[in-house]
């Protein structure tokens, strides 16, 4: 017997990315960057907002992605994809 999904089930899986937000935080050992995977409890600490970036590029290998950049107030000021 073979399973066969409809095109729009499909579509729905394929459109489906990681979001990662990127968002200073008061960390230890001199970490002040949080990066955080969306709709987990992931969350990794870096020393610079460009070590974070880089691990959410790592992190995502040939997946879509989203990135959130964050202020310290909380805003989101800049968003883009990845892949």
């Amino acid at each position: 017997m073979e399973i066969v999904m409809s095109t729009a089930t499909l579509d729905r899986k394929a459109v489906k990315r990681a979001i990662f937000h990127v968002q200073p935080c008061d960390g230890t050992d001199g970490n002040k960057w949080d990066l955080h995977k969306f709709r987990t409890s992931k969350h990794q600490y870096f020393r610079t907002q460009k070590e974070a970036l880089a691990a959410a590029h790592v992190a995502v290998g040939s997946q879509p992605a989203h990135v959130v950049m964050h202020a310290r107030d909380g805003h989101a000021y800049r968003e883009f994809d990845l892949n």
